[in-house]
């Protein structure tokens, strides 16, 4: 029998109301020891991820960070990195300034900043550097930028707004978030990538949970959970309680 992949997104599909259950890891622990790959793909940058991996012991094969925007091997070696436009990502920040107070995040390959609002605040988490509007041409190399407003309907609407303003970029809503990365960069993608890194699988399953998981789940006729937002269950090939269930599929 072959070598499988598995691709699970992170938050709300394997991180679930502050925690990863014991039955999901023991399924990931005994889905590797049968020899076959464990990934995650995550909106997340590589910082972000780390402490989770720490905290659960979990050593996945690789990491999908940034929606696709940088790929990393188990080892923490770099497969594949792409960043935005850097023209396009200046107008993008100064674009989503002028909608609010909520301030923006940018991920770089080693960084992350919070370009604060003009009154100086910003909904993302607390990060080590914090810059206003005017100091944004000393960022380079940016993965991915971030904007955070709890409504679901106006994140979408936002990432619509984006992608029909910005070519060089695509915008994905992510519950309360919206993730910006360069034109073509998601999850799917980076799956691809990944497969012929490895020379091809004999099987490769994918699930998650949200609007940046859609294309990877269509493209590999993937799963969803049950809580999953309904347009991701409406692509799904099947919908499963959690990625235990989903892993323990022969």
């Amino acid at each position: 029998m072959g070598m499988k992949c598995a691709v699970s997104d992170f938050d709300r599909t394997l991180y679930i109301d502050g925690c990863i259950s014991p039955e999901n890891l023991e399924a990931i622990r005994e889905w590797q020891e049968a020899g076959n790959l464990f990934i995650i793909a995550t909106g997340r940058n590589e910082t972000s991820i780390r402490g989770f991996l720490e905290k659960y012991s979990l050593k996945p094969d690789a990491l999908i960070l940034n929606n696709g925007a940088l790929i990393l091997d188990g080892t923490g070696e770099e497969l594949f990195c792409r960043t935005i436009d850097d023209a396009a990502a200046k107008e993008v920040l100064r674009f989503l300034h002028g909608l609010g107070e909520e301030g923006s995040g940018v991920s770089m390959r080693r960084a992350k900043v919070n370009v604060l609002s003009g009154s100086g605040i910003t909904t993302q988490k607390p990060c080590k550097e914090q810059v206003f509007i005017d100091q944004i041409d000393g960022l380079k190399d940016i993965l991915q930028i971030h904007r955070r407003r709890q409504d679901k309907v106006w994140i979408r609407e936002l990432c619509a707004r984006l992608n029909a303003r910005f070519p060089l970029i695509s915008a994905y809503a992510n519950v309360w978030n919206g993730d910006i990365v360069a034109k073509g960069v998601n999850k799917s993608a980076a799956v691809d990538l990944v497969s012929r890194h490895w020379g091809g699988f004999d099987e490769i399953r994918v699930i998650g949970d949200s609007a940046n998981d859609i294309q990877m789940i269509r493209d590999y006729g993937g799963a969803a959970l049950r809580r999953a937002d309904p347009e991701v269950r409406a692509d799904a090939a099947m919908i499963v309680e959690d990625v235990a269930e989903y892993l323990s599929m022969p």
